[in-house]
This record gives C-alpha cells, structure tokens and sequence, in this order.
C-alpha cells in the first residue's frame, strides 16, 4: 500500500481549518446615513371612493422602528377644474383622504401637490409635485380555474381571458381568495406589459395565477370564489414597481449592474410614487 507524504496530509487540513474558519466569520458591514427623503404613497381609481395618500419620512436601512409620518401637511389633488384640499385621517397620521368619494375617468390627468412640510427641518417649507394620467382601454372578460397535479404538487391554475388594446400598455394584478386579499404587499403585487398579446384577444387565455394545495392560505375548496383585480396601470408606476422589487429580491451578483435608486415621479427628491390607474374585475367559483 502507497503511503501519502506526512507534509501533504498536514497541509490537506490546513487548508480546510481555513476553508472551515472563513464560512463562519461573521463580517460586519458600515452602511452610511444619508439624507431624510419625504415618501408618498397613493394614487386615484375609477372606483367610487375617497382617495389617499400618505405620506413619511425615509430612514436608514436597519432603522428597526416605524417610519415616521407627516403630519399638517397641505396636499391638494387637482384635475379637470377642480381642485380637492386632501384632509388628514383623524386617527392615521400622515394619511390624506379627499373630503369626499368620486369615480376616477380614464385619460384624465390627476395632479398632486404637498406643500407646508419641513423634510430636512431647516425651517423652510418644501414643495412637492407628481401627476399621473389614468389609462385604460383593456376588456376583461372573465377568467378560468383548471386544476392541475404534477410530481411537483397540485393547485389551481387562473387563466385570464381578455382584450388588450393596441397601444403599449402595462397592468397589474391582485388577487383575492374570497374576501381575503392573497396580494397585500408591494412584493406581492404581479405586473406585466403587453409585449406578447399587444391589441391581441387571448381566446385560449393567459395564466397569470396559481393557487397550491400546499399553501394553508391558497388552498381551493368547491364554493370558493377566486377573484382578479386587473390594474391597467402607466409605465412610470410599472418601472417603479419593478425598481422596488428588484430591492427585495436583490439581483444576481455575477450578472447584475450597480445598484441605483428607486425612479420615482415625485419631484424635488422625494420617493415613492402618486399613480392613476383604472380596475376591472373578474370571477370565478371553484367547483365540485
């Protein structure tokens, strides 16, 4: 039997000590304080309803409490020849609501301006502005449940049957399982463009959700109803959607760009995103 040189077996486990001590070395990483940004979060629909927004303050990555809110604030919504002075909610700070319900149209441009905030608290008010335009156009018919089970488990698939004008077009999408939104949060929220069906009718119908059987909250029974929120939606919002994901998700490092800041369509720095976009709705209930 061959025996190994002493050296090279001494050097073997050195090698994995080392291999061993630099997986579990904990790095600390020094990200620097930047400026404090006023957020905004809201838009109008063609739903009849008060429409919002709220607005904060932006703070560092691992601030580990709740934003603060901006309160007093003068914010008012202007379309048409109107203009709308937004109350703040009485209990949710930093929450604006118009004083009263109305429908939103689409192809009308909605404007939004903040002023009497102090964000950098140099004791000068700043001025906010962002306008958005509603678009619309789409037809959604309705939508399909098939089940499927693979090897690689089973649920129920959604396919959307619908319309798509022929201009460029982008959309959103939530989804609900009877009363209870599936979709809360911005990481949730599906969004596409029209770049494979654009001014097509999608007679076989587009899959655009699925429901596990192994998700406690997504489980199907007969009698459910599953529902759609199509959001026809502006580039803008889609592009800051995306943006906001991606910081999430992350990217993957071997391919990715530099890291950049979320595109927002405030004005004056601020981030977030004031957005029109219109919603049409669609049904179904599970079946035997």
């Amino acid at each position: 039997m061959e025996k190994r040189p002493l050296g090279n077996i001494h050097l073997i486990m050195a090698l994995l000590m080392l291999l061993n001590l630099s997986c579990t070395e904990i790095v600390q990483i020094d990200l620097d304080s930047t400026y404090t940004r006023l957020v905004v979060e809201g838009g109008v629909t063609n739903d009849s309803i008060q429409h919002q927004v709220l607005l904060s303050l932006s703070r560092d990555y691992f601030y580990n409490q709740a934003t603060p809110r901006v309160s007093n604030a003068l914010v008012h919504l202007e379309f048409e020849d109107i203009s709308l002075l937004m109350e703040e909610h009485d209990t949710i700070p930093g929450l604006y609501l118009t004083p009263h319900a109305f429908r939103g149209t689409i192809g009308t441009t909605y404007s939004l301006s903040i002023d009497q905030v102090d964000v950098d608290e140099d004791g000068t008010y700043e001025s906010y502005n962002a306008s958005s335009t509603m678009p619309g156009g789409v037809v959604l018919d309705s939508i399909l449940l098939n089940y499927s089970s693979t090897v690689y488990g089973s649920g129920w698939e959604v396919y959307m049957f619908a319309l798509d004008p022929p201009s460029k077009d982008w959309y959103g999408l939530k989804f609900w399982k009877n009363s209870e939104l599936i979709s809360p949060n911005l990481i949730d929220y599906s969004i596409q463009t029209d770049d494979f069906y654009n001014g097509k009718y999608l007679f076989y119908g587009i899959p655009i959700a699925y429901y596990s059987d192994d998700e406690t909250e997504e489980q199907l029974f007969p009698g459910d109803t599953v529902s759609l929120e199509l959001h026809s939606i502006e580039g803008d919002y889609y592009d800051f959607v995306g943006d906001a994901q991606l910081e999430i998700y992350g990217n993957n490092p071997l391919f990715s760009g530099p890291p950049a800041n979320i595109r927002s369509n405030i004005d004056n720095g601020a981030s977030g995103a004031f957005t029109a976009y219109s919603i049409y709705r669609a049904s179904a209930i599970v079946p035997e």
